[in-house]
């Protein structure tokens, strides 16, 4: 199928691609999961998927899908796009060693696009998943099973660092959400929780062990029980990486597709809401989405936020002046793991845009390249 007929049925997801096996400061993920070539090239969407009536208007209420092959679709002039724009970004995005790539206007498919894969292939996210677990947070302090300010010895005990007990006691949940426990990458003590903004795997981690200890419940478990199965998202599975933390403990991946990861972000849209049932405490999702310190505006709690003042972005927290992302809406936040592995958010345009793939563009960050850039410019040149 040609990519301007298929862009005339798709409607819009956005999803991110699987790192390759480097590390630096952004988590490192092999690439594993990934499923093997289909033998007729590009994958295309699901061919059982009906054609959008072209001449209808366009609903803008979300909408949720019970599966993939039913997930509704959105002819992009009726939802105000100039078809071969979009076109155009689709060609640009593949051109980028993507591997997976879905566009989401209100729940509605409006591009989607696999190159070399089928539909369900599933990558490491890599840093993306903080996002994720960001959200188990918030609907563990909903539950009353955790709270923000809780120090994190108060779940673990004592050694869950390697600072001292009198170091590591002032250290708090919301601490490791805002990448402010004042820890260095090998967990020893650097300054006061609260004084300084670094960005810090190792400690990141702990959050994992944090939900298991006050749950009872492993990670894969807890997802699929609190987000996975009520979202629909079937492709979606955690496990434990070969490379270890610096308390020698291995560091876990999430494999999503990036439908799934496009029905995450859906939700962090809908605020929380999936099909008329709360999953995840609109409250918390706020909290996650906005400046969670004054220290590095652009982060919240494990999202990356567009629209601030300056951001301070990995490696050596490079400061960069105005918004992180200058050519995409400041409303914008994101869940980005290493090698562009993407999950955007755009609530005022209703989208959810998912990439997934090797590394796509030039670093200009280990959170960005110029990928990010360059694609929200094409992306809004499209809207007509």
């Amino acid at each position: 199928m040609k990519p301007s007929l298929l862009l005339a049925l798709a409607a819009c997801v956005l999803c991110a691609c699987s790192p390759d096996t480097s590390t630096d400061d952004m988590d490192s993920a092999p690439d594993s999961g990934v499923e093997a070539p289909d033998a007729g090239g590009d994958a295309q969407p699901d061919a059982g998927t009906e054609e959008p009536d072209a001449g209808a208007p366009e609903s803008t209420a979300l909408v949720f899908p019970q599966n993939d092959a039913s997930w509704l679709r959105v002819d992009p002039a009726s939802a105000g796009w100039d078809a071969a724009k979009l076109n155009a970004v689709i060609d640009f995005v593949g051109s980028r060693d993507t591997r997976a790539f879905v566009i989401l206007q209100d729940g509605r498919i409006l591009a989607e696009r696999y190159w070399g894969f089928g539909l369900n292939l599933r990558r490491d996210i890599a840093s993306a998943q903080k996002s994720v677990i960001a959200v188990l947070v918030g609907i563990a302090v909903q539950k009353q099973l955790l709270t923000l300010d809780e120090a994190v010895s108060e779940v673990l005990g004592t050694g869950w660092s390697n600072a001292n007990a009198a170091a590591e006691a002032r250290i708090t949940v919301r601490h490791l959400l805002t990448m402010s426990s004042g820890l260095t990458p090998t967990l020893t003590r650097m300054a006061e929780p609260g004084a300084v903004w670094l960005y810090n795997n190792d400690a990141y981690h702990r959050l994992r062990h944090v939900l298991e200890r006050r749950t009872g419940m492993g990670i894969q478990e807890l997802s699929n029980a609190w987000l996975f199965q009520p979202l629909g998202a079937v492709n979606s599975a955690w496990y434990a990486r070969t490379d270890l933390d610096s308390k020698g403990l291995p560091l876990w991946g999430l494999n999503m597709s990036a439908k799934d990861l496009a029905r995450f972000g859906l939700l962090m849209q809908a605020q929380g809401r999936w099909n008329g049932t709360q999953v995840a405490p609109a409250a918390q999702l706020a909290l996650a989405t906005r400046p969670s310190q004054t220290l590095n505006p652009a982060y919240g709690h494990l999202f990356w936020l567009n629209g601030q003042d300056f951001a301070l972005v990995p490696p050596g927290h490079a400061r960069l002046e105005g918004a992180l992302l200058p050519s995409a809406p400041p409303d914008l936040y994101a869940g980005l793991g290493k090698d562009d592995q993407k999950v955007y958010v755009v609530p005022s345009l209703g989208l959810v845009v998912t990439r997934l793939g090797p590394q796509a563009g030039e670093r200009s960050a280990e959170a960005l390249s110029d990928f990010d850039d360059t694609l929200w410019s094409m992306l809004m040149d499209a809207r007509r």
